[in-house]
C-alpha cells in the first residue's frame, strides 16, 4: 500500500453471481440485466480501474499471513529470535498442514497471483495509453512473479497458472516442478524489467521501480544457485543484476543505519537505501485503515500506548547480541538495550525507560522500528504506520560480493561492497578505506564467504531473510540444532523452555512447509511434501 497522495487503499473486488430456477413465474426476474455489478466485461476501462485493480495485486503482500507479520516472524523461525513465552498455537513454531494461519499465507499469495492474472488477462480493454498500460502490465507481471517465489521458496513445487480461472468448476492443477516455477519467476520479472520506470520517476518505493526489479532477481538467482536446485550457472546472473542496480546511480547507503528505520516510523521515504517496502499507514482508526504489526508485534517492550505499545512477542537470541562488535552500532539499534516499565496500571500508565544489564541478553527485544518516533497521532496499541522493507541497497551490496566471490574469488571489487556496509556499521565514510572495519586482506573464498553470512546476518536481521539464507545455503537444519544447544547453555530458565521448543522443532522435514490442508483437500492431484 502506498502512503499519502500515492496510499491506494481500495481493493478491488468482482462479484459474479449464478441463479438458477425452475418457475416460468420468476423468468422475467432472471432475465433482467443487472446494471451496478463489477464484471470482468465492465470493468479495466479506464486509468482508475487499472490502478484500483493494480493495488488489489499489491494488496495481498501487506496481509498480516504474508509480509503483515508472518513471513518475518512466526513462519520464519531462525537463528535470530524466539518468541517469548509461546508454547503452543502458531506463534510457538508447531506447525502442521491444518495451521490456520499456513492456510491462509496459501491462500493469500495465490489471491495475489490470480488478481495479477486478471489484470493481465483484461489490460488490452483499457483506453488508456500504451505507456501507461506497459507500467501497469510490469507492475502485475513483476508481482506475480514475486508471489510465485514466495510460494516456491517455502513450498516447493507449487500449481503454476498464469491465465485466470474462468468458472469455479475448472479443474485443480497439479504440482509443478521447481524448475518450471522458476522459468516462469524469471520470465515475468525480466518482461517487468523494461517496462517499469526508474524509482525517481516515481520518487517513492512502494511501487515496483526498475532497480527494484534488477535486485530481486539477484535474490531469486541467488536462490537457484543454492538449495535446492544448486544451479552454480545462476551465479552470474545474480552478479549481472545486482551490478545493474550498484552501476544505476539510483541508489547509495543511508550515511545512518539508525536513520532507515526511524524513517519508516515516521513515513519517510528513503528512495537511496531502500529499493522497495511494503506501504502501512495509519493506526487503523481513520476512515483508511491499512495498518500494520511492525513496532507492536515487533518492537521494544512497551506497555503505554502514547509511547508506543510494544508486546514483547519476539526477543533477540544471545549468538544475534554476540555476533556484533562492541563498535558496531547496528546491534544495539537491532536489539534493543532498553525497555519501557510501567509507572502504575493501563494502558495509559506512565513508563520509564530502563537499560537491561549487561548479561540481561535473552530479555531483549527486537529494536529496528520503535514506536516512539512515530509521528501519527493517536497511536493504536495494535496498529503502526511502519513500512516493511522488501529489498535494501546494503543487501544488494551484499548479493553481489557472494556471487561475484563464487564466480572470481573475493576480489577488490567483492571487498568494496561488503566494506562499504561494515564502514557504515562502525559510522565510517562509506566510500574510504578504514583499517578498523574493513574485512582483513588475503581471505581465501571460504572465509570470504563465511564473512559474508555474518554480514548479512547482521545487516539484515528481523527483515524476513535470515531462514532464507539459511535454506539456500542448505545450513538450516544443523543452524536451529546448535541453537538448542546454545539455548541449553545460555538461556535463563524462566524463558528457555518455550524457546528450546520452538528450535527444536525445526528437523529435516521444516526446510519447507506441509502443502495446506485448504489446499489438499480440494485438488487431488497434488501431493503433501516429504515428513508432513
Amino acid at each position: 500500500m502506498q502512503k499519502g497522495n500515492v496510499k491506494n487503499y481500495l481493493t478491488w473486488l468482482v462479484v459474479v453471481m449464478f441463479m438458477v430456477a425452475g418457475l416460468n413465474s420468476c423468468k422475467k426476474f432472471l432475465d433482467t440485466k443487472p446494471t451496478d455489478s463489477v464484471t470482468p466485461e465492465n470493468y479495466y476501462k479506464t486509468q482508475r480501474d487499472l490502478d484500483r485493480a493494480l493495488s488489489a495485486v499489491y494488496d495481498r503482500l501487506g496481509d498480516r499471513r504474508v509480509y503483515g507479520s508472518a513471513l518475518y516472524g512466526y513462519l520464519a523461525f531462525s537463528d535470530e529470535f524466539f518468541l517469548k513465552g509461546q508454547t503452543t498455537g502458531y506463534m510457538s513454531n508447531t506447525i502442521d498442514a491444518s495451521m490456520l494461519e499456513l492456510n491462509r499465507c496459501w491462500e493469500a499469495l495465490y489471491a495475489g497471483i490470480e488478481r495479477a492474472n486478471m489484470l493481465l488477462a483484461n489490460l488490452d480493454k483499457a483506453e488508456v495509453s500504451d505507456s501507461a498500460r506497459n507500467e501497469v502490465k510490469g507492475q502485475a507481471l513483476f508481482l506475480r512473479g514475486f508471489y510465485y517465489f514466495v510460494l516456491v521458496d517455502n513450498f516447493g513445487a507449487v500449481p503454476l497458472r498464469t491465465k485466470p480461472m474462468e468458472s469455479p468448476t475448472e479443474p485443480p492443477l497439479p504440482r509443478s516442478p521447481i524448475e518450471e516455477v522458476y522459468a516462469q519467476i524469471i520470465q515475468d520479472m525480466l518482461e517487468a524489467e523494461g517496462l517499469v520506470k526508474d524509482i525517481s520517476s516515481y520518487g517513492y518505493n512502494g511501487r515496483i521501480s526498475k532497480t527494484a526489479v534488477q535486485g530481486i532477481l539477484a535474490r531469486v538467482y541467488l536462490t537457484m544457485a543454492g538449495h535446492p536446485l544448486n544451479d552454480a550457472s545462476k551465479y552470474q546472473d545474480a552478479r549481472t543484476y545486482a551490478a545493474k542496480v550498484m552501476q544505476s546511480n539510483e541508489h547509495a547507503l543511508n550515511n545512518s543505519f539508525q536513520q532507515i528505520f526511524i524513517n519508516h516510523a515516521q513515513d519517510k521515504y528513503d528512495i537511496k537505501e531502500c529499493l522497495w517496502e511494503v506501504e502501512y499507514y495509519g493506526n487503523n482508526l481513520e476512515q483508511i485503515r491499512e495498518g500494520g504489526f511492525l513496532g507492536s508485534w515487533m518492537g521494544v517492550l512497551c506497555p503505554n500506548v502514547d509511547t508506543g505499545y510494544g508486546y514483547d512477542h519476539v526477543h533477540a537470541t544471545a549468538k544475534l547480541y554476540r555476533a556484533y562488535d562492541s563498535g558496531d552500532v547496528r546491534r544495539d539499534w537491532t536489539i534493543a538495550p532498553y525497555r519501557f516499565v510501567a509507572n502504575g496500571t493501563g494502558t495509559a500508565a506512565p513508563v520509564t525507560r530502563t537499560n537491561w544489564t549487561a548479561t540481561q541478553l535473552y530479555e531483549r527485544s527486537a529494536g529496528k522500528w520503535r514506536r516512539e518516533y512515530e509521528l501519527f497521532k493517536p497511536k493504536s496499541q495494535d496498529y503502526t504506520p511502519i513500512n516493511f522493507p522488501m529489498l535494501r541497497y546494503s543487501d544488494v551490496l551484499l548479493m553481489f560480493a557472494e556471487a561475484e566471490n563464487h564466480l572470481n574469488g573475493p576480489t577488490a571489487a567483492a571487498y568494496e561492497a561488503v566494506n562499504m556496509v561494515r564502514r557504515r556499521a562502525y559510522q565510517k565514510p562509506v566510500g574510504a578505506p578504514d583499517a578498523y572495519a574493513d574485512l582483513p586482506a588475503g581471505l581465501s573464498e571460504v572465509d570470504f564467504l563465511e564473512a559474508i553470512k555474518n554480514e548479512r546476518y547482521r545487516e539484515l536481521a528481523f527483515e524476513g531473510l535470515r531462514k532464507h539464507d539459511l535454506v539456500r545455503w542448505g545450513m538450516y537444519v544443523t543452524t536451529m540444532q546448535q541453537l538448542v544447544a546454545d539455548y541449553q547453555a545460555t538461556m535463563p530458565s524462566s524463558l528457555s523452555g518455550p524457546a528450546i521448543a520452538q528450535a527444536g522443532r525445526v528437523t529435516a522435514r521444516s526446510v519447507l512447509f506441509p502443502i495446506p490442508n485448504s489446499e489438499i483437500s480440494v485438488n487431488p492431484y497434488i501431493s503433501q511434501n516429504p515428513g508432513w
